[in-house]
């Protein structure tokens, strides 16, 4: 859950995440849409996909039983060389290296590693240097304190190096590199994209339909709607992608919300409607009338978390699923 997430959102997620499914066998029996709508809101769906595939290994595969080397995690699905490393270190006490992002930081300045650090041969050099630097013993404290090291001290703007412990080793420090370092690529150029999506109510109940053709996403709920082309109103794209998507003939009426939303380089500005059918629902693809309250019981994106906490605030809260009963900090990598 970490994964491209500060640990502030991710802890009521995972206090709600364990006590739905308490081991490794509730969560391989579980089904995928369960597991999609314990994860709901907290984005990056394949991190839920991949572990829930991964539990069903260990258990089907494995006799419920977690392999204690990096080889065999990483035959895992969505266990690349960090996640391998860091259960095997923290969780086994083995002598194996991590690198996180927070840790690249830290190597790339103690010793001068120039470079994309998530890139090729810059890459290799760090986990050589993560690997070398590693103690006989205490292995599993070492590497804490490395990531820790990186999330509170040794941060990408601003580093505290007055107080790090290793500020006399640190050859960024000497040579008064400390800002440069680590050698990021530049960021991709954020696109601006405008959607619009209807709210279309029945006895107090919401038409939703499961995402499919696409990997984005795939096999969320969804209300209907979609993006704006060139120049395009919010308005007329709801009814060009409502009719196209969906089969939907409507008008949008009164404007019920406007929020932002960010995936990945996307700055999204959603406008939700209130609308009025022309003509009956068609039945098809997959879709389900709805009860806000009921949005806790299935998988749906954080947009449409914050469409609700608009439209009917009471509905839904502002705290992650509650069907799943039971700091600022760091962020770290994904695998891929």
């Amino acid at each position: 859950m970490l994964q491209q997430t500060q640990v502030t959102t991710v802890v009521p997620y995972f206090e709600r995440f364990v006590a739905l499914f308490p081991d490794v066998d509730a969560l391989a029996s579980a089904s995928e849409q369960d597991v999609l709508a314990a994860w709901s809101g907290l984005g990056y769906y394949r991190r839920a996909r991949t572990l829930h595939r991964a539990a069903g290994t260990i258990v089907d595969e494995l006799g419920g039983q977690f392999p204690d080397d990096v080889a065999s995690w990483m035959k895992l699905a969505g266990v690349g060389r960090y996640t391998a490393g860091a259960v095997v270190s923290i969780a086994f006490g083995k002598r194996v290296p991590i690198l996180d992002g927070n840790v690249m930081r830290v190597l790339s300045r103690w010793f001068v590693v120039r470079g994309n650090p998530r890139a090729g041969k810059t890459n290799r050099e760090l986990w050589r240097v993560a690997e070398a630097i590693l103690p006989q013993r205490s292995v599993s404290e070492f590497n804490q304190a490395l990531m820790e090291l990186g999330a509170l001290v040794c941060t990408p703007k601003n580093p505290r190096c007055l107080i790090c412990p290793v500020q006399t080793h640190c050859q960024a420090r000497k040579l008064g590199l400390e800002e440069e370092l680590p050698e990021l690529p530049q960021r991709r150029e954020s696109i601006r994209v405008t959607m619009a999506a209807a709210l279309i109510e029945r006895k107090g109940r919401y038409l939703m339909y499961r995402r499919t053709g696409t990997e984005v996403m795939k096999d969320m709920w969804e209300f209907p709607g979609g993006e704006c082309l060139a120049g395009e109103s919010p308005r007329a794209a709801l009814v060009r992608e409502s009719r196209a998507k969906y089969g939907l003939a409507l008008q949008p009426a009164r404007e019920l919300a406007r929020v932002k939303h960010t995936i990945m380089n996307r700055r999204i500005d959603l406008y939700a409607f209130s609308v009025e059918l022309e003509e009956p629902v068609p039945k098809v693809r997959e879709r389900k009338w709805v009860r806000l309250d009921e949005l806790a019981n299935l998988p749906v994106s954080s947009m449409v978390h914050k469409i609700i906490r608009e439209v009917a605030p009471s509905a839904i809260g502002h705290q992650p699923s509650a069907r799943a009963t039971g700091r600022k900090g760091r962020r770290t990598p994904a695998d891929g």
